[in-house]
C-alpha cells in the first residue's frame, strides 16, 4: 500500500492511497472534518463521508493531471506512470487549493523572494523543435508543472517582465501557455487570448491575461485560484472542475463519451451555488454556452467550467480556455454538448433551442434571448478587437480571420431560426 498526504496550507485533509493492485482511495482526516476550515474536495466526497473507492477518488485527482500528449510525453522522458506517480512528484501546486506530498507535515511556504528565474532560451527551443515545455519545467529543480488539461503550458510567478519559479512550494501566480503544435493549428496564442479578450470587451468574468513577447508568443494568463492578502503574500483558493463535481474523470469530460449534459451542469448550479447568487450564476453559465456556440469553441467540454470555494460558498470561476476550435478544419465539428437534440452547429435552429429550454427547465424564450443577445454584443465588438490585437502583434492574423468566421457562424443560425 502506497500513500501521499494531501494538505489544505499545513492542515491534513486526509491520505491518498493506492494498493498494490493499483486501486486507489482517499479518506478524509478526522481533524479536517471537524476543522472550522474544513471543506470538501468536491461535491463527489461529501465531508461528512470518510472513505471514498476507487471511481470517486479518481475523479478528482486524475482531473489534476496532464492529459493527451502532454502526459505522454511526460511519462515517456521522466519514467511517470499513474496518477500517484504524478502527484507524488508535481502535486505541490495543483490547481485549486490543495497539495499533495508524501512529506508527513506540511508548512506551507510564502516566501515569494525564494524562486529561480526560468530559463526561456530552453522553452523557446523546446517550441523550435516542437518538444514539451512543460517537460522542460519539470526538469527543473525545483521541478514544477501546471497539471491539469491537454494543452502545453506551465505555472509560473511572473514579476517584472521575468518568469520565475519558487524554490520551496510556494503557490504561482500565473500559467503560461505554448502555441499547439498539432498539425494544421496555427496561432493558437493570438486565438485564445482573441477570444478571452472579445468575452472581457462583452462583459464575461474573465482572469487578466496577456501576451508575452519574445522569440515565440506565449499567452499568459493570471491564476483565479490564487489571492493576495494585505501584507502581499499568495494564497490558494480551491476550486473544482464540472467533472470533479460530478464525480467524472477526465475521459468523461465530453458529453458523446458519457461525460456531464448541459442539464447536468445546469442543475449542479443551481442546487449548489447561494439564492443571493444564483440567479446571476445562470445567466453567467446561459452566456458561457451561447458565447462558445457563436465563436465556434468545441473544446468546451464540462472541465472548462468550475466552482470555486470562498468563504465555506461555490462560486462559479471566471472563464477560461476560451479558444475558437472551429477554424481548424481538422479539429472536431461537434459541439461539446446537445443544444436539444442535436450538436452539429448546422443543424441548430429554432427546435433545438426550444428543446434546450424545455430540458432546463426555462420559460420559452430565455436562452434564446440570451443567446440573440451575446450574438448581438459579439457581432459589436469583434472587428474592433481583432483590430486593436492585429495593430499591436502585426504577426497575429487569425483574429481577423475568426472575426469572418463569427459573422458566418451568426448567419447560420440566423437561418436555422435560432435567433
Amino acid at each position: 500500500m502506497k500513500q501521499l498526504n494531501v494538505f489544505y496550507e499545513d492542515l491534513l485533509v486526509g491520505i491518498l492511497t493506492r494498493n498494490d493492485d493499483l486501486v486507489y482511495g482517499f479518506n478524509y482526516s478526522k481533524s479536517w472534518q471537524q476543522h472550522s476550515k474544513g471543506f470538501p474536495l468536491s461535491l463527489a466526497m461529501p465531508l461528512a463521508q470518510d472513505t471514498f473507492g476507487n471511481r470517486i477518488t479518481l475523479s478528482y485527482f486524475e482531473n489534476l493531471l496532464p492529459e493527451g500528449d502532454v502526459k505522454e510525453n511526460l511519462e515517456r522522458s521522466h519514467g511517470i506512470t499513474g496518477v500517484f506517480d504524478f502527484l507524488e512528484n508535481y502535486g505541490k501546486d495543483c490547481a485549486g487549493a490543495i497539495i499533495v506530498t508524501d512529506q508527513k507535515d506540511y508548512i506551507m511556504p510564502i516566501d515569494p523572494e525564494q524562486t529561480i528565474s526560468i530559463d526561456m532560451k530552453k522553452v523557446y527551443s523546446a517550441i523550435d523543435e516542437k518538444n514539451s515545455v512543460a517537460d522542460v519545467i519539470a526538469n527543473m529543480n525545483p521541478g514544477y508543472l501546471s497539471l491539469a488539461g491537454a494543452q502545453d503550458k506551465f505555472p509560473a510567478i511572473y514579476q517584472d517582465g521575468v518568469f520565475l519559479i519558487p524554490t520551496q512550494g510556494a503557490p504561482t501566480t500565473h500559467i503560461v501557455k505554448a502555441p499547439i503544435q498539432h498539425t494544421g493549428i496555427k496561432e493558437s496564442v493570438f486565438n485564445e487570448y482573441y477570444c478571452m479578450e472579445l468575452a472581457r470587451e462583452i462583459g464575461f468574468n474573465i482572469p487578466h491575461c496577456f501576451i508575452a513577447e519574445g522569440d515565440h508568443p506565449l499567452f499568459v494568463i493570471e491564476r483565479y485560484d490564487r489571492y493576495r492578502d494585505q501584507r502581499g503574500i499568495v494564497h490558494r483558493i480551491h476550486q473544482q472542475d464540472f467533472c470533479q463535481a460530478h464525480g467524472k474523470t477526465s475521459e468523461f469530460k465530453y458529453e458523446d463519451k458519457g461525460g456531464p449534459t448541459l442539464k447536468e451542469n445546469y442543475l449542479l448550479i443551481t442546487s449548489n451555488i447561494q439564492p443571493a447568487s444564483r440567479v446571476k450564476s445562470i445567466q453567467s453559465y446561459l452566456e458561457w454556452i451561447s458565447f462558445n456556440l457563436l465563436i465556434g469553441n468545441h473544446d468546451s467540454h464540462s472541465k472548462n467550467i468550475s466552482f470555486l470555494l470562498r468563504n465555506t460558498r461555490n462560486e462559479l470561476a471566471p472563464f477560461y480556455d476560451l479558444l475558437c476550435t472551429s477554424i481548424y478544419p481538422r479539429l472536431k465539428r461537434q459541439f461539446s454538448f446537445k443544444i436539444g437534440d442535436r450538436d452539429d452547429f448546422t443543424l441548430i435552429g429554432g427546435n433545438q433551442i426550444k428543446l434546450l429550454e424545455k430540458d432546463l427547465g426555462l420559460k420559452e424564450g430565455v436562452f434564446r434571448n440570451c443567446f440573440k443577445r451575446i450574438n448581438d454584443k459579439i457581432l459589436e465588438f469583434k472587428d474592433p478587437v481583432a483590430e486593436r490585437i492585429c495593430t499591436t502583434f502585426p504577426k497575429a492574423k487569425i483574429p481577423k480571420r475568426i472575426s469572418t468566421l463569427i459573422a458566418d457562424r451568426s448567419k447560420s443560425f440566423k437561418l436555422q431560426g435560432a435567433l
